[in-house]
């Protein structure tokens, strides 16, 4: 049966909104805007200029991290930490694609995805992680982890870690891109092999095309095909083989195995990247030569903005709504900020428990949270949720199961979501005398955040001593309605004893000297 359907639209809002702050849909929407072209051109030009960003301009991709892994692919004896020979590698532990996979088909098939793509990577490095190290890298049990692996281990996936038998390694034989390509050669749908497979559209559309290179230049070795279509040896071993296989097949691989393949564009010499790129705006998507070399050094700008700030070996970058934005703003008006957030610290490792993942996952969430909050961005449940490989219910219970800890998310920050708010704490704060000081000690909020909180109380206080009904407050003010009753319930409360006259006649005084200004309707969307 599934997913009931508003359970699946809701995973679509959510990866949507995530979507909309990655660096990818940044680039496309800045590209739709400079030139009259469709989306799916943006799209692919966005995708040469985020190769050439985190290829060329930036040391490690912003959701990239350096762990400490098991050196060697040998190394499959179980030992502790201690007793092991490490080396560090670099291990995306999120990626703009990762967005897409959960919209089709939703968070399992994400981390799954993200556990694969985990240990291919260090497999790649000449390293194997072991399933505390996956543990780290995502808040799981090792019998979650074994569970999710387990589908991929059934097929073959070349998907190795530190302490498997010999037994068990042996039936891991295949790389996923070489298992990918058989299936559909074979006639399998591909939604159905990127669901089995884990397996975002842009990856299978880029590993199929890598068959295509592999099949044009088969004159060739193995390692010189690798390093031309920057491949790894065994992935193009094993396309050679399928070539091999289905080239002069008669039944149903016939119609997808390509006849001739695809030549693959020359790689650009060391030193000459910003050349290639360059050359390939003009020739690829037909940029002329003043509008190219505007447009790369924009992209360099960019990137320098980006990395300008140094990156410990366990940060990465983010993309997020400012926490100075109000609720019912749409999201592509809202401005962004990049933030670096600790998402894997040496005290993480202590935190580690192969049964239960409960200690880990509050550790990082809390993390997260006040860290990007101290950085001006607030992170909604949905970030919260893609950063950490958990469904927003999750993060949702994790935070219940600390109800003492209010933690800065975008919901509340903003006074959008139900739960008792920054919003109506500081406003008591304030009307049992503390000065702004004392409530920024704390509450952990900006001054800049608590005068906003408290000129809108004041606002909706300006129109309800007019005797104004809440709807047409809501107008005057620009705020929810769940937020103006919230307010106007707090009104009532000070008004009715002579304990906050003295408070009350400042919010008056404040609202003032900021009278509200009638704004349209606030929207409600996910932000």
């Amino acid at each position: 049966m599934g997913r009931p359907t508003f359970y699946r639209q809701r995973i679509r809002t959510e990866a949507a909104s995530v979507e909309a702050k990655t660096l990818l849909a940044f680039l496309t929407s800045e590209i739709r805007a400079r030139r009259e072209i469709s989306l799916e051109e943006a799209e692919m030009v966005a995708r040469d200029t985020l190769d050439f960003i985190e290829g060329h301009l930036l040391s490690r991709g912003l959701g990239q991290i350096e762990l400490p892994a098991i050196a060697g692919r040998s190394s499959f004896m179980r030992r502790g930490r201690s007793g092991q020979p490490e080396k560090l590698v670099t291990i995306t532990v999120f990626s703009d694609d990762d967005a897409e996979l959960m919209a089709d088909f939703g968070v399992a098939v994400m981390v799954l995805g993200r556990m694969a793509r985990a240990i291919e990577e260090a497999w790649q490095q000449d390293a194997l992680l072991d399933e505390k190290r996956l543990c780290l890298l995502w808040p799981l049990s090792h019998k979650g982890i074994r569970e999710r692996l387990s589908r991929l281990w059934d097929q073959g996936c070349l998907l190795p870690l530190a302490g498997m038998s010999r037994k068990m390694r042996d039936r891991l034989t295949t790389p996923r891109a070489v298992v990918a390509v058989d299936r559909y050669l074979r006639g399998d749908d591909p939604a159905t092999i990127r669901r089995e497979l884990a397996v975002s559209r842009h990856l299978f559309n880029r590993w199929y095309l890598g068959f295509q290179y592999a099949v044009a230049l088969s004159d060739r070795p193995a390692d010189e095909i690798a390093q031309a279509i920057d491949e790894p040896p065994e992935v193009v071993a094993g396309w050679l083989g399928l070539w091999a296989r289905y080239r002069d097949s008669k039944d149903g691989a016939r119609e997808r195995v390509p006849r001739k393949g695809v030549l693959p564009p020359p790689k650009a010499p060391p030193g000459q990247e910003r050349e290639a790129f360059l050359a390939l705006l003009r020739q690829r998507h037909g940029y002329s030569p003043a509008s190219s070399e505007r447009f790369c050094q924009e992209v360099t700008d960019l990137a320098y903005r980006i990395s300008r700030r140094h990156r410990a070996s366990g940060q990465v970058v983010y993309f997020g709504v400012s926490s100075a934005e109000p609720p019912g703003k749409s999201l592509r008006d809202c401005t962004l900020r990049e933030v670096i957030l600790d998402y894997v610290t040496p005290e993480d490792w202590a935190l580690v428990n192969r049964e239960s993942p409960q200690a880990l996952k509050w550790a990082r969430l809390e993390r997260l949270a006040t860290s990007a909050y101290a950085q001006g961005v607030a992170l909604s449940l949905a970030d919260l949720g893609f950063l950490l490989g958990l469904s927003t219910d999750a993060v949702a219970d994790c935070m219940k199961e600390h109800p003492k800890v209010v933690l800065p998310i975008r919901g509340r920050v903003a006074d959008m979501g139900p739960t008792l708010s920054h919003a109506e704490k500081i406003i008591r704060l304030y009307m049992d005398g503390y000065t702004e000081t004392d409530i920024v000690r704390r509450t952990g909020h900006s001054y800049e955040s608590i005068e906003r909180y408290l000129i809108d109380f004041a606002r909706v206080t300006y129109c309800l001593d007019l005797g104004m009904p809440v709807p047409a407050v809501r107008m005057a003010v620009g705020r929810s309605r769940r937020l103006v009753e919230k307010y106007a319930a707090l009104y009532r409360e000070f008004t009715a004893t002579d304990d906050y006259i003295f408070r009350m006649a400042r919010i008056r005084r404040m609202a003032e000297a900021h009278p509200p200004e009638k704004k349209g309707a606030p929207k409600e969307e996910i932000q």
